[in-house]
């Protein structure tokens, strides 16, 4: 199994995480913004344990957010910060966190977070009230797997940035069965924004790239 990586300037954080997570998981860490891009990319964790507020950084994790997104879009990240301020949790969401904990949380409650973001679940700390916050769409890892082959095939080559008759071209149907095809996977993924499509099918069209 990948590793954990814990980016936070406090050691106190990192040895915690591995009390907590170290019977199951092996736990590496970085204590600012340049090491944990550096540490993503040579260990390519299974998720990302990040804090927000670096020494001399103001919300120096979401620009780290913002870094391992754009290397890969499906990169597993929950925030483990003091910040409860909604507008903060939904800065950090829209970067490409898929999960947000509290620090003052139960011992136990890492361990759960853990456990959903891996699965590609979003999870933010119930006391946190984002009632009235627009979030990004989120598709997890559940909802991809519910895709037929035919609606994932049609939705990477879009995101391939094939127009609707190339696609038809590639797939031997017709444009209109093209157009049906994503629009099935759109209501299967939940997706709203014709934008969010566009970055989902990306990120198929890149996870295509890389098992080739």
């Amino acid at each position: 199994m990948s590793p954990i990586l814990v980016v936070d300037d406090h050691p106190i954080i990192a040895e915690a995480c591995r009390i907590v997570l170290g019977d199951v998981e092996d736990v590496v860490a970085a204590r600012d913004v340049p090491s944990g891009y550096e540490a993503f990319l040579e260990h390519r964790p299974g998720v990302v344990i990040l804090d927000l507020t670096f020494p001399g950084e103001a919300l120096g994790g979401v620009d780290l957010l913002h870094r391992i997104s754009s290397d890969a879009p499906l990169a597993r990240i929950l925030v483990f910060s003091m910040h409860a301020d909604a507008n903060i949790v939904a800065s950090a969401i829209k970067a490409g966190a898929i999960g947000y904990l509290l620090k003052d949380s139960p011992p136990d409650e890492l361990p759960k977070a853990v456990r959903q973001v891996r699965l590609g679940h979003r999870y933010v700390d119930e006391r946190i009230n984002l009632r009235g916050v627009p979030l990004p769409d989120h598709v997890d890892s559940g909802k991809v797997a519910t895709l037929t082959r035919r609606e994932r095939e049609a939705l990477s080559l879009l995101g391939q940035g094939n127009s609707y008759s190339a696609i038809a071209e590639e797939l031997v149907i017709t444009p209109r069965a093209v157009a049906r095809l994503i629009k099935q996977a759109r209501t299967k993924l939940g997706i709203r924004r014709t934008s969010d499509l566009l970055r989902r099918a990306r990120d198929l069209a890149g996870g295509a790239d890389r098992s080739n």
